[in-house]
């Protein structure tokens, strides 16, 4: 969910995706969205969804009716509305994951039987693939917070890359007692955990931001509406191509937007590329945004679709047509 259709749904009931903590039914209170950062959402917590990792049990009775702030990311819209009181989808919930694992636990038993057949037909293992055994790339990137002429930033020493904090659109996480924690950044060297309490680093401290965020075509699809996002994937899956099968994604809106102080019009092409073992599809994304601090923000999509076997569609989204916007 973006920060357009966020607003539209305050006062209603949506799910907070707490990762292994559980995701949560939650009544959307607020919608914050400073600019040149990722908006965030004050929600009280109404029911529990979906159970968090079985380590993670404790957490179910400390979010009941809290109220906490979290990232966008981490609040999308449902259908779903909780049946019951906070305790009552609790039940439910169990009842549920339960039921599934006894499930799972059947189906495992006769599949590890079949791989036991299959296992006595192999006298000796293959040799493993060396790749296998390749470091893989670490799921984070780690800075630490510095201050250059009263100017905050964040300092990669092992390649020496340098990131603006203020403005910095990017979530962040924090150790705290020794645990890492989500934040967005406030200001200077303060930051605001998921319940909107304030968290101060020293200069020199560590700030870490998952990988995934650095992929433009992650930052790419939240930010198109709802609708555009959807209609884009599902054009992928028609024409056979998934998220997995990127081969390259140019975005230039992240470029405008980054580098939009002052701005509040931006117009322009992303390219993206996709490929599979038996075709190819390239895609070109015409986007315009008109920004407005009085009225509904001006979006345009466009998407040209053309596979190698000359198949080719085209879809388009606006939002609500505005005469303001006549040029």
């Amino acid at each position: 969910m973006n920060r357009q259709e966020a607003s539209k749904h305050i006062g209603s009931t949506v799910l907070v995706d707490q990762g292994e903590d559980g995701i949560y039914f939650g009544r959307l209170e607020e919608v914050q969205t400073p600019p040149k950062k990722i908006w965030s959402g004050k929600v009280t917590i109404t029911g529990l969804f979906d159970v968090p990792a079985v380590h993670r049990s404790e957490v179910i009775l400390q979010m009941k009716e809290q109220s906490i702030v979290v990232p966008g990311s981490k609040i999308d819209s449902t259908g779903h509305q909780p049946e019951g009181d906070f305790d009552a989808t609790v039940k439910t919930a169990l009842k549920q994951v339960i039921e599934d694992l006894y499930t799972a636990a059947d189906a495992s038993t006769s599949e590890a039987e079949t791989w036991k057949e299959v296992k006595t037909s192999f006298e000796e293992a293959p040799e493993e693939n060396n790749q296998e055994h390749e470091e893989q790339a670490p799921a984070y990137v780690t800075y630490r917070i510095k201050k250059q002429q009263g100017r905050p930033f964040l300092y990669e020493p092992i390649y020496g890359d340098e990131l603006e904090l203020e403005g910095c659109p990017f979530e962040f996480e924090v150790k705290i007692k020794g645990k890492w924690h989500s934040v967005s950044h406030s200001r200077n060297f303060t930051f605001k955990d998921e319940t909107g309490a304030s968290v101060t680093l020293n200069e020199g401290d560590n700030v870490r931001i998952h990988t995934e965020q650095f992929q433009p075509f992650t930052i790419l699809l939240n930010e198109l509406e709802h609708p555009s996002r959807r209609s884009l994937l599902q054009d992928l899956e028609n024409f056979g191509f998934s998220k997995s099968d990127l081969m390259d994604c140019h975005n230039r809106l992240l470029h405008e937007l980054l580098q939009s102080e002052g701005t509040s019009t931006f117009k322009g092409v992303n390219f993206l590329m996709f490929q599979s073992t038996s075709s190819t599809l390239v895609v070109q994304h015409h986007y315009e945004r008109v920004l407005k601090s009085d009225a509904q923000d001006y979006v345009y999509d466009r998407f040209e679709f053309t596979a190698d076997n000359g198949v080719r569609r085209i879809s388009t989204y606006t939002s609500a047509y505005s005469k303001d916007h006549e040029s």
